[in-house]
């Protein structure tokens, strides 16, 4: 059999080819520094028209005893289950930065995508999920009680900022069917940090004053964590605003985001007006 060539020992051996860093795994940092720059994550929506919600309705645990709350809250802690989901949402936290939002805001603007032209057909519509707080007018409820029985334009907001784009279709709605019983607006106003929710509990007399009182009983506040309602309803950006369109039957329907365009306020109209019934006079 043929024999290898005498390899040299002064030849140098040849270097390995370099792999060149994808540009997006590049880390960019603020001048001489090694603080990194935020850079915006790419965004993750829904396709317009896809059903939204959860598969099936919420159904209430029944009420309990504060002795029940605390041995159920006893059973929490000693669970490794509830422990796993407490530390997944911990390292979503750390690793989903407000100023993330700030910089897919500037990247790819306040808009997710164009609010579909057709209703979600009831058969294949997701439910509204249960998020629970305390309205203007101090009663403690839930979003799916307010919703319940009515069509309802549900606008969810986390900051003044995103209240513009919810306000765009809110008072085109408003205009539409300020006479209707069966239509109604229901404003959700979430807080997830903790310190924001101090000031915004100091803030509450001035909220209040500055809301129309006929609208303190349908505009809730929550405070805490829906991670669950942000992967169920498509929220991918705090920042920007969103309106959903449910019906008596708690299924969602229709929904838009960001500012609204006079395409979208128009197709919201007519939309919500297929979904109230026809009373005869």
């Amino acid at each position: 059999p043929a024999q290898p060539a005498p390899v040299d020992p002064e030849t140098p051996s040849p270097e390995p080819k370099k792999t060149q860093e994808p540009d997006d795994e590049k880390i960019e940092y603020f001048g001489n520094t090694r603080f990194p720059k935020f850079r915006a994550k790419p965004r993750r929506t829904i396709t317009p028209g896809d059903a939204i919600g959860q598969a099936t309705p919420t159904v209430k645990p029944a009420p309990q005893t504060l002795k029940e709350q605390a041995q159920q809250k006893w059973r929490d802690i000693l669970s490794p289950e509830k422990n796993l989901e407490s530390r997944a949402r911990i390292i979503h936290d750390i690793g989903h930065s407000y100023f993330q939002d700030i910089v897919d805001l500037r990247d790819n603007g306040d808009k997710l995508f164009e609010a579909p032209k057709q209703l979600i057909r009831s058969s294949k519509a997701h439910y509204l999920p249960s998020v629970s707080g305390k309205t203007l007018a101090g009663q403690k409820t839930d979003v799916i009680d307010l919703c319940r029985g009515k069509t309802t334009l549900l606008a969810v907001n986390f900051n003044k900022f995103s209240e513009l784009h919810t306000n765009s279709f809110i008072d085109p709605f408003e205009a539409a069917f300020a006479d209707s019983e069966d239509a109604q607006v229901v404003r959700l106003n979430i807080e997830e940090n903790w310190a924001k929710a101090m000031v915004l509990q100091m803030c509450l007399p001035y909220l209040r004053r500055h809301t129309p009182k006929d609208r303190h009983a349908n505009y809730l506040i929550h405070y805490g964590d829906v991670e669950g309602l942000r992967k169920s309803m498509g929220i991918a950006n705090s920042l920007i605003g969103y309106v959903f369109l449910i019906d008596k039957e708690l299924r969602v329907r229709w929904y838009g985001n960001g500012l609204a365009v006079m395409s979208e306020a128009q197709s919201m109209v007519m939309l919500t007006q297929r979904l109230i019934p026809n009373k005869k006079k």
